[in-house]
């Protein structure tokens, strides 16, 4: 139970802007084609819409021997058709993202493998009718314990590059060329070397260049790498970010960053094995653990993590995930932020008894206006489960998904940062990040979500990275619904 006295601390700490006295409603979720995604072994998942048809599409990464998975969305109905564009590889999967490379309006897919399967990673170019391998002709065909991949512009030229973790190996930062990718992770300065399991960019000190945190494993520290434009150096450990002094049997795992206090500042969830880390920003360029105080440090061995709200109240709510090697779950939990600076564990029971190993993914898969939930488990009890939320249509509706291209339409924008306002002010209703890495070793291609639960209009603000520094773009009165925003 939240009680008065935790509201009045947290309010003092500025962490509180409305209070919630008792436990959420369970969400009800009902599971989608049951038999099509029954199979268990998913690692990696991630959701885009290559056919541009207008709904997003999931694919799933599998361990060895099982096919990786594409499964088509015609209108909230899937069919399974890797095999059909090439997709269907049966080498263990661990990272798999979508982006647009090539910046020609249609979205490609890296893939990466596990250094025992000596398999090199693969970035599949979307062809329309079919996906060709391209990585050897780019160079970017690199052998490794796979992790997070990351389609992002780290050095604001207008041309997406490619960052790479791995698990066994230091990380790799491809520079997109216009016709190749070059490693330049040494001369940058984001090699890390030590065992690198997530990762995420955002721009956590507001100077227009996307910087990188890193989530290490085995007691390694963590690193926060400030891009300085020719260069980027760790300050993790003097941002108290770092988990210095961990055992060697702790380690993170799963960032994810949202602002989940709606004070117009990206904070960032890490999932771990020991504490989870909820560290929030103050706006300056700091941030300060209360996870905590929030109720989220929970779980003993926490994988992915990801944010989405999905009762549509506007605040995001938090599902993490743990790691399974018996055939027994262990626990997972679904956060229900209630508004306050704090969350209550709100996981479903058909969810509890299912749940997840490595990819969760939030995504309005039927646009219907609530977040669907997907998640994939490669214990050997489990299964690729596609979850639809049951919101009651009047609920789902008051929500805004926001599309974030650039200005000839193509998807080159990973990292932007947008915000909703009441209209007319500057009051902050919910701040979101255009994906650059999420749920276990992926990253999505697809809209930011809010819940906007006065149903009316709001102001949309999205700022932007660009080679002269953070750049605006606003909508005034935006109503809930689909919004295309064409910056640069």
């Amino acid at each position: 139970m939240y009680r008065r006295r935790d509201f009045l601390r947290l309010a003092a700490a500025g962490l509180a802007s409305r209070p919630a006295f008792s436990r959420p409603a369970a969400p009800r979720f009902v599971s989608v084609q049951p038999e099509l995604f029954a199979v268990s072994g998913g690692q990696p998942n991630c959701w885009a819409d290559f056919d541009n048809d207008g709904d997003l599409d999931l694919f799933t990464g599998f361990k060895a021997g099982l096919p990786n998975r594409l499964y088509r969305n015609d209108r909230g109905r899937f069919t399974e058709i890797a095999a059909d564009l090439g997709l269907a590889d049966l080498t263990d999967t661990r990272a798999a993202a979508w982006g647009d490379f090539d910046a020609d309006g249609r979205f490609d897919l890296f893939v990466g493998f596990t250094r025992k399967s000596e398999a090199p990673s693969r970035l599949y170019h979307n062809e329309g009718g079919r996906f060709v391998d391209v990585a050897r002709d780019l160079g970017i065909d690199v052998k490794g314990e796979s992790r997070q991949v990351s389609f992002i512009d780290f050095d604001n030229d207008g041309r997406v590059d490619l960052f790479v973790a791995f698990r066994d190996a230091p990380n790799m930062l491809f520079h997109n060329e216009g016709n190749r990718f070059v490693d330049v992770a040494r001369d940058m300065g984001v090699d890390d070397p030590r065992k690198t399991v997530g990762a995420v960019w955002f721009d956590y000190n507001l100077d227009g260049r996307l910087d990188l945190f890193v989530a290490n494993q085995d007691g390694t520290l963590n690193g926060l790498f400030r891009n300085d434009g020719n260069r980027f150096v760790d300050v993790a450990h003097e941002l108290g970010m770092d988990a210095s002094g961990r055992p060697s049997n702790h380690g993170s795992n799963g960032p994810s960053v949202v602002d989940f206090d709606n004070d117009g500042n990206l904070d960032l969830f890490v999932a771990s094995y020991g504490p989870n880390f909820l560290f929030r920003a103050d706006g300056r360029g700091g941030f300060t653990n209360v996870a905590g105080q929030a109720g989220v440090a929970g779980g003993d061995r926490a994988t992915p993590s990801a944010w989405g709200d999905y009762d549509n109240d506007g605040w995001p709510d938090l599902y993490v995930s743990s790691y399974v090697d018996k055939p027994v779950n262990e626990r997972d939990y679904l956060y229900h932020n209630d508004g306050g600076g704090r969350f209550t564990d709100a996981i479903p029971e058909e969810i509890l008894k299912h749940g997840a190993t490595h990819g969760v993914q939030w995504a309005d898969f039927d646009g219907d206006g609530a977040l669907d939930l997907a998640l994939a488990n490669n214990n050997p009890g489990g299964a690729n489960h596609l979850y639809r939320n049951a919101l009651p249509p009047e609920i789902a509706r008051r929500s805004l998904q926001v599309l974030v291209l650039d200005q000839r339409g193509r998807y080159t924008k990973a990292g932007s940062e947008v915000r909703i306002y009441a209209p007319g002010t500057r009051k902050v209703l919910g701040t979101r990040l255009v994906d650059t890495g999420s749920g276990y070793c992926s990253q999505n291609a697809m809209p930011v979500h809010f819940g906007v639960p006065s149903g009316g209009p709001v102001d949309v603000e999205v700022t932007w990275m660009s080679n002269a520094g953070r750049k605006v773009t606003r909508v005034a009165k935006a109503k809930p619904g689909k919004l295309t925003v064409k910056v640069g």
